[in-house]
C-alpha cells in the first residue's frame, strides 16, 4: 500500500490478479473505477469491452 503504479495494459486477468483498484477508459474517458470485482461486472464497462447482447424476440 501506498504505491501507485500507472499501467495501461489490455491483459485483463493480469490486471485483475494484481491490482487493488482499478479505473477503466474508453476512447480516454474513464467510464469506470473501484475494486476488479467492481469494474468486471460494471455494465458500463461489460458493453464498451464485450458489446451489447443480442436477444431475439419475436416481432
Amino acid at each position: 500500500k501506498g504505491i501507485s503504479i500507472l499501467l495501461i495494459e489490455h491483459h485483463i486477468d493480469f490486471v485483475m490478479d494484481i491490482s487493488d483498484k482499478v479505473s477503466v477508459l474508453n476512447f480516454g474517458r474513464i467510464i469506470a473505477e473501484g475494486t476488479p470485482g467492481e469494474v468486471q461486472t460494471n455494465p458500463e464497462v461489460i458493453e464498451a469491452y464485450l458489446g451489447k447482447k443480442v436477444v431475439d424476440e419475436p416481432c
